[in-house]
């Protein structure tokens, strides 16, 4: 008996397992997008995604955080490694992006009055 409960606990935490990388993976794809999106046509990210005026004063913001995506993008994808290897280590880096993402969509959406940030985020 004790032992078919040692097998559950271990497949729970398996599929857990794989549910937070898929996740994780899913978000890093996004981060992706949108960070390559601003890094090479800003124009388009800005005006379609945020319906903001393009000006080329705006260059420098669109680098900054299209390189600021980028290295979170690689924090996500080192936190799947490590969550895949069993490291918790991953798992808390995992948990520190999603927090910090929500709470940048909530702070952006607070501040715009919009929800849209929040779907980006």
């Amino acid at each position: 008996m004790h032992i078919e409960s040692n097998l559950s606990v271990e497949a729970s935490k398996k599929t857990w397992r794989r549910l937070f990388i898929g996740i994780l993976g899913l978000q890093a794809i996004l981060e992706l997008g949108v960070g390559a999106t601003l890094l090479f046509n800003l124009p388009l990210a800005l005006e379609s995604g945020f319906n903001i005026p393009y000006s080329s004063e705006l260059d420098v913001l669109g680098i900054a955080l299209g390189l600021y995506l980028l290295l979170l993008t690689a924090l996500l994808v080192i936190s799947m490694i490590w969550t895949n290897k069993g490291n918790y280590a991953g798992i808390t880096i995992g948990i520190l992006a999603g927090i910090f993402l929500l709470s940048f969509g909530v702070a952006a959406s607070v501040n715009a009055g919009d929800a849209q940030p929040m779907l980006i985020s």
